[in-house]
């Protein structure tokens, strides 16, 4: 009888316990299932143990062939544990993915269990932004139009602020003054569309110009999304800029409109990293993270957005531009940069709940210090 190779994995959980978390890694298949095919072998994952056995026990997996990287969830796990998993090749159709794109001519539909969790809208707009974003309760942030601030909706990337000193605005969506004409984020094409058991990620090419037209950069935006439950779902958004060429203190905004039912500044819950409470203690404070909620169609929900490590000026500054019902992460480019290119890093974690049983904490770091994981020795079963 033909016995099954399977190439054991070891993952460690680091100083953070592990609930669902996503874990992802380098893999080729090649180099332990000789007879690989693309585009026809699948990979199938269970459980094992620290001496190679092999359970029974069925690991949802997802490969993604062109980063040649696989990835999956960790069951729940203390801090300072390992865990095993078998990775074995198979030749059947996989599964309908849980987490699916669907590209239509202005928006992506971006779905998990058939449900709608956001749509990510990037033609006949100033600047490509999230509407809705729904926890299980409804959307964390606002639609379009509104009495006030209409060009602040939903969760999005801004540039520039009202064009002092001459420099781009791509903040308002104005074409005349005083804050006019605005630049515009321009999309360029879908580099790449990755449905999955386990994630669903676009990477979107734009350019960033002004309101002359003329370019100030280019970016390549790539956006994740994935669940640790139906309560707790993860948007991991990267930007990555070449030099913006412009006047003035070049500022990049990561903003959250929120939905008015959650009722903030009046109502609600607002907390950050630094235990600082309340809306108006919060603005203009530096902070790994910052979470609001409030009333959400039947519920209570909220929106944590997680400022990386990595980004230039960590901990990034939250504040509000010209509204309270707003929360933007605020960072600059250096004067000069090592490689050319500017990198932001940020998560938005939608939540049922406030801050602490939420356990907003635990879920930044499990953010900004992913699961490690790398594969041992082959089995066969």
């Amino acid at each position: 009888m033909t016995k099954n190779r399977n190439a054991i994995i070891k993952i460690e959980t680091g100083s953070v316990t592990r609930d669902n978390d996503l874990v992802r890694m380098r893999f080729k298949p090649k180099r332990y299932f000789p007879d690989w095919q693309e585009g026809i072998s699948g990979l199938a994952m269970s459980t094992a143990d620290a001496d190679g056995h092999v359970s029974e026990e069925d690991v949802p997996c997802q490969f993604e062939p062109t980063l040649r990287e696989l990835a999956w969830q960790t069951s729940e796990l203390p801090a300072g544990t390992s865990a095993y998993y078998a990775i074995r090749q198979i030749h059947k159709p996989l599964p309908k993915a849980r987490y699916q794109i669907e590209q239509k001519p202005a928006h992506l539909l971006i779905s998990a269990d058939d449900a709608l969790f956001a749509r990510y809208n990037f033609l006949g707009v100033w600047k490509p932004y999230f509407w809705p974003l729904n926890g299980n309760h409804g959307t964390v942030v606002r639609g379009a139009g509104g009495g006030d601030h209409p060009h602040h909706t939903g969760l999005y990337l801004a540039y520039g602020g009202h064009g002092e000193g001459g420099s781009a605005n791509i903040w308002s969506d104005w074409d005349e003054p005083p804050y006019g004409p605005c630049g515009k984020m321009l999309h360029q094409r879908f580099v790449r569309i990755t449905e999955g058991n386990v994630y669903a990620e676009f990477v979107e090419d734009l350019i960033h110009v002004k309101g002359d037209g003329e370019v100030i950069m280019t970016e390549t935006r790539t956006a994740r999304v994935w669940y640790g439950s139906n309560t707790r779902r993860l948007l991991e958004i990267t930007h990555e800029t070449t030099p913006p060429l412009d006047i003035g203190d070049r500022q990049f905004l990561f903003v959250a409109r929120l939905n008015p039912s959650m009722g903030i500044p009046e109502k609600g819950h607002v907390e950050n990293s630094e235990g600082q409470i309340g809306r108006t203690v919060v603005h203009h404070q530096r902070a790994r993270w910052c979470d609001l909620g409030g009333t959400v169609g039947d519920g209570v929900a909220g929106i944590a957005l997680f400022d990386h490590p990595e980004n230039a000026e960590h901990p990034g500054l939250f504040g509000e531009i010209a509204v309270q019902e707003q929360m933007s992460i605020l960072h600059h480019p250096p004067d000069e940069l090592e490689d050319d290119r500017f990198r932001l890093r940020f998560a938005v974690y939608v939540h049922a709940g406030v801050t602490p049983e939420a356990d907003v904490e635990r879920h930044y770091q499990c953010y900004i210090d992913p699961v490690q994981a790398e594969v041992l020795t082959d089995s066969e079963s």
